[in-house]
């Protein structure tokens, strides 16, 4: 009897859990299993699928460190994230960009300018604008990743092709 009254308990539990995280999954950009790497790999598809979701999660931890990081698909795309996505972007790839800048071509160059909203028409100007404006930029040696990128984006900002072909200055 007591074990009767246990897995009913449990499955009220469970029932309510996945009736009440469905609701609140619909309205983001995963399926019940929630965010992380689950997500990622087996989208918003309702069904068996979202076991195979929940459980890449939880073997690689990836919701916790989506849920802490504001990655892998747990925050939503908001000014406050697009604006982290950018200096996570230039910290990690602070030398690559100052050398991207200096040659006025590069892959770094380019994926910033996608991370910036900047328009494919506007990309190919991205380069030679970096290299006219490197000295304000990039001011010194000691100059920080944040202090270039809001440099960059002020820059970018003044010059009104930019200012209307990047979305995300």
């Amino acid at each position: 009897m007591k074990y009767v009254k246990m897995m009913i308990a449990i499955g009220v539990v469970f029932f309510g859990v996945s009736v009440f995280g469905a609701t609140s999954a619909q309205a983001q950009s995963y399926g019940t299993a929630g965010c992380g790497l689950g997500s990622m790999l087996f989208g918003e598809d309702e069904g068996m699928i979202q076991i195979f979701a929940a459980t890449t999660n939880g073997l690689f931890a990836t919701q916790t460190f989506g849920i802490t990081s504001g990655t892998s698909n747990c925050v939503d795309r908001g000014v406050i994230s697009q604006n982290s996505e950018q200096e996570a972007f230039f910290e990690m790839n602070y030398d690559a960009l100052r050398q991207d800048m200096a040659a006025g071509q590069g892959e770094h160059l380019l994926a910033m300018g996608s991370l910036l909203g900047c328009s494919a028409e506007v990309q190919s100007e991205l380069g030679s604008f970096s290299q006219a404006h490197y000295e304000q930029i990039f001011p010194s040696d000691h100059t920080t990743a944040n202090q270039a990128l809001y440099s960059y984006k002020m820059q970018l900002s003044q010059q009104e092709g930019f200012a209307q072909a990047c979305a995300r200055l």
